[in-house]
């Protein structure tokens, strides 16, 4: 365990510095202070870094208490979460294809049962307010717009 979370460590700093590296020529800012380009990736990046940080600190902390666990790669906790990456890659596909609003809509119920929602009504009204509000924010008040379809342009 403590070598697969060393390298996953690893693996999320080695990420946020590409992420940086890659945006290097972007904008931060415009002319007019409104977050540009290189505004939203960015702050991912460092996001990636601090988890990897902190997935490290974890484990010198878990070494100075010897604590040793093993992990079933075959439980339903682990499934899911194999799952739901792989729903993440057919999520990202249809970002491109179908642009923001019709994935987000599935994907936020598919994550709900997946942690366990099962009242339809929640399942339902949760996602049409999330994505609302990611709307309104990003694409009216922020004035940064979402991902649009390819196919329905």
């Amino acid at each position: 365990m403590t070598k697969i979370n060393t390298i996953i460590g690893a693996i999320s700093v080695a990420f946020g510095a590409l992420i940086i590296y890659l945006s290097r020529d972007m904008s931060m800012f415009d002319d007019y202070g409104v977050p540009g380009e290189r505004f939203w990736p960015y702050g991912l990046a460092i996001l990636f870094i601090l988890l990897g940080i902190f997935q490290w600190i974890g484990v010198v902390i878990d070494k100075i208490k010897h604590v040793h666990q093993s992990v079933d790669l075959s439980s339903t906790a682990v499934k899911r979460a194999y799952g739901l990456g792989l729903f993440m890659l057919v999520y990202a596909t249809g970002l491109h294809f179908f642009g923001f609003i019709i994935p987000s809509l599935l994907l936020i119920p598919i994550i709900m049962w997946l942690m366990n929602e099962r009242k339809p009504i929640a399942l339902v009204v949760i996602p049409v307010v999330m994505v609302a509000a990611v709307y309104v924010f990003f694409d009216i008040i922020f004035n940064s717009p979402l991902p649009t379809s390819v196919l329905f342009e």
